[in-house]
């Protein structure tokens, strides 16, 4: 059975959608998020995964600054014309890429480069549970002044409307003709909402696909792992939020800013998949009386699962460093496998470079 794009939202609610695709890389994005913010705004950006793993910080942002990022294909392809097995890789690329960038599950709902999309690429969407979200095209592709895109735009600003824009390095005209459509939006009494709320009107529910690597726990290490030693009291606690708050870890920054958040993060017991943190598992990396690294994880019945960990450096290296621990806590415990659900892919690579069989899963 075909699936349908969808077009719009409840036309018998008053809100509406300004969407923007692609992902600048010269013209700064704050061009598009501060207009949002100043007129109070959400928007949805359907950047492609390659955007994404060459600005995690910016994909970051786009969320902590409360909009919406969705996928766009991971290469901007003309999905028509590519084989069912490139365009799930595609898909998936850039699943990965979005909880790589943001340490979140990707939505479920994307949008085709280019308009290219054929009924079989709806079949395709619909096995892999997602929708395709289209709209009316404000033909700022062209990279014309905001004076057309406004005239393109305002007559059909209604009740549920989507509106395709975009945000990359063409659409010069675009931010300064948003602004003026939101306005006008708000003229009409239409609130400009998130791809989710409009999906919402219409009685979908967004889903969300979450990825981790499994590891096996090898026979034995390659070599021991590096000072890691136990948390011991509280005033290590303290020491380490004092430490970490300046390590700017890529997937907290735009949560923790202070010390004293990040001494709530790391006192609050974590739960995730199912899973309760391990107390007695929280060790530190302590090299020569500063701390280089931290991890907390808890366990099942036959798996390690790494919960929270970070490092002062960002090299792939660290997770080595990581993974030694994880396998000598793992074989102390008497478990065979490790999890984990950041750093995917550089993970994946570094237990590829020492030998140990991992891979790359649905975390159902």
């Amino acid at each position: 059975m075909s699936a349908e794009a969808i077009w719009q939202g409840d036309v018998n609610q008053a809100i509406c959608a300004f969407t923007f695709d692609d992902g600048p890389t010269q013209l700064p994005l704050e061009l598009w998020l501060d207009v949002l913010e100043q007129e109070d705004a959400v928007g949805t950006f359907f950047f492609t995964g390659e955007w994404m793993d060459r600005y995690p910080d910016k994909a970051r942002e786009i969320l902590s600054r409360g909009h919406v990022l969705a996928p766009h294909t991971y290469h901007h392809r003309r999905m028509a014309q590519v084989p069912k097995s490139v365009f799930m890789e595609q898909l998936k690329l850039t699943e990965l890429a979005y909880q790589d960038a943001t340490g979140l599950p990707c939505p479920s709902f994307m949008r085709f480069p280019y308009y290219s999309f054929r009924e079989g690429n709806l079949d395709w969407l619909a096995e892999w549970g997602y929708l395709d979200i289209e709209g009316i095209d404000s033909g700022d592709w062209d990279g014309g002044p905001a004076e057309g895109i406004i005239a393109k735009v305002e007559p059909q600003l209604d009740n549920g409307i989507i509106v395709v824009m975009h945000s990359n390095d063409i659409a010069k005209g675009t931010p300064e003709a948003l602004r003026e459509l939101i306005r006008i939006a708000k003229q009409k009494g239409l609130r400009a909402v998130g791809i989710p709320e409009i999906l919402d009107s219409v009685g979908i529910e967004v889903g969300y696909r979450p990825w981790k690597i499994t590891v096996e726990v090898p026979a034995e290490l390659d070599h021991p792992m590096d000072n890691w030693v136990p948390l011991k009291d509280d005033q290590v606690l303290y020491e380490l939020a004092a430490q970490t708050v300046e390590w700017n870890i890529p997937q907290y920054t735009m949560q923790f800013t202070s010390e004293g958040e990040w001494l709530e993060h790391l006192e609050t017991p974590l739960e995730e998949s199912g899973v309760t943190e391990d107390r007695e598992l929280f060790t530190i990396q302590d090299n020569y009386g500063s701390y280089w690294g931290y991890v907390r994880a808890g366990y099942t019945e036959d798996t390690l699962v790494l919960l929270d960990y970070a490092a002062k450096e960002a090299q792939a290296d660290t997770l080595v460093y990581l993974l030694r621990w994880a396998v000598e806590t793992a074989s102390r415990l008497g478990l065979t496998q490790i999890e984990a659900r950041r750093d995917i892919r550089r993970m994946n690579e570094m237990c590829r470079q020492l030998g140990w069989q991992s891979e790359i899963k649905e975390d159902q």
